[in-house]
């Protein structure tokens, strides 16, 4: 008979040798988590602090669980099990209680998603704070996958929204920077999956229609001892989702300048991913590619340096006080900002819109939203909403 497994630490190693669990090929939050101060092992049907019934099961991204629940009463709703040392449950819930409290009747307001309740549940892995939210549909970034007319994926095609529907995905996350915005929060993670698609009400809906088939929301898990594993279980609105980050965490290719260079920086951060996005809606691609190919120092500092002569080549000259604060320029640049290297150019904002857009646009409109793009950091949401493009 063998011994059983040794409980494991609750710091994750990021060295593979010392991993419980084999690898698995899947998008969904990382295996190792499971452990205690980790993510609670949330299975279907099973019931949240004696009330709440788990009905489907979503993988999630960094520290958070998202699965869908029906409590005692017949409503259905969104409920959010943090990891039980999470450093971001404290952070997230002052940011919505502020929210909360910040003139409800704004209409700005509607394009925030709300937090209806909270709770703690004691589970294998420690004690973890839930949070209940309104239900909501997909988000901007997987729902374009489900649309009839990019199934199936094509190689070569690009999968996008219809330009009405990029252009309101644009127009409601403005209005939901802007309610943010004047209440003093940055977001400091806008990204397609972060923006969430309104769900029509469900609460007439017969709970097994609903519920999600055991064998398909779950992945297998195996240890690589071969042990038994006991951290484990075997007309449409967008609003901004995701108020829990302590610190920025936004992508790195949809990053500001102020960020990539550590200064300090307030709610244009949120404003310059948005400009990123609206490329990225209508063309399909992203506007920065800026990888990372390894965790050291030194492998982000390349990245943050291709990002920035990616900002320089394609938007437009990087300004004095960058390059003052940018401390590997030099190996770049000379002092009249010159490049050393004789690589290839990038193609500008223009050649790549041009090159890329959705066919509904033609060049005039090109031309006016490449101008809105180059102009979008000078801007506040609510100057933002002025532009005439998003009405037209």
């Amino acid at each position: 008979m063998t011994s059983p497994p040794a409980t494991p630490p609750r710091e994750v190693s990021f060295y593979d040798e010392d991993w419980r669990l084999e690898d698995i090929a899947s998008d969904c939050e990382w295996a190792e988590e499971y452990r205690p101060g980790g993510f609670h092992p949330a299975r279907i049907l099973l019931r949240v602090s004696g009330q709440h019934k788990v009905s489907r099961a979503h993988s999630s991204e960094l520290q958070d669980q998202i699965i869908d629940w029906r409590c005692s009463i017949p409503r259905y709703a969104v409920l959010e099990i943090m990891t039980a040392q999470s450093s971001t449950a404290f952070t997230e819930l002052a940011i919505l209680d502020h929210l909360s409290n910040s003139a409800p009747e704004d209409p700005n307001a509607q394009h925030i998603t709300k937090l209806l309740k909270r709770f703690h549940h004691e589970g294998p892995n420690d004690n973890h704070q839930c949070l209940v939210f309104e239900l909501m549909g997909a988000s901007a970034a997987s729902l374009v996958e489900e649309l009839p007319e990019n199934i199936p994926k094509l190689w070569g095609v690009p999968q996008r929204y219809a330009k009405p529907v990029a252009k309101k995905i644009l127009i409601h996350a403005l209005h939901g920077l802007k309610f943010m915005h004047k209440n003093g929060v940055v977001h400091g993670d806008l990204q397609p999956g972060n923006l969430l698609f309104s769900i029509e009400n469900l609460d007439e809906v017969d709970q097994q229609q609903l519920e999600q088939n055991r064998t398909d929301a779950a992945i297998p898990l195996r240890r690589i001892d071969k042990k038994t594993d006991r951290w484990l279980e075997t007309d449409f609105y967008v609003k901004l989702s995701d108020f829990g980050a302590e610190s920025t965490v936004t992508p790195k290719g949809l990053r500001s300048p102020e960020v990539i260079l550590k200064r300090p920086f307030g709610s244009s951060i949120d404003i310059w991913s948005f400009g990123c996005l609206m490329y990225e809606f209508l063309t399909s691609e992203p506007l920065l590619t800026v990888m990372t190919c390894g965790y050291d120092q030194e492998h982000r500092d390349k990245a943050d340096d291709d990002h920035l002569i990616q900002l320089n080549g394609k938007i437009r000259p990087l300004p004095e006080s960058i390059m003052r604060s940018w401390s590997r320029a030099d190996r770049w640049y000379d002092l009249d900002h010159k490049q050393f290297c004789d690589f290839e150019p990038y193609k500008s904002l223009e050649q790549r819109f041009a090159k890329n857009k959705h066919p509904d646009i033609d060049d005039e409109e090109a031309a006016t939203i490449c101008q809105l793009i180059r102009v979008i950091l000078v801007y506040d949401p609510a100057e933002l909403l002025k532009q005439p493009w998003f009405f037209e």
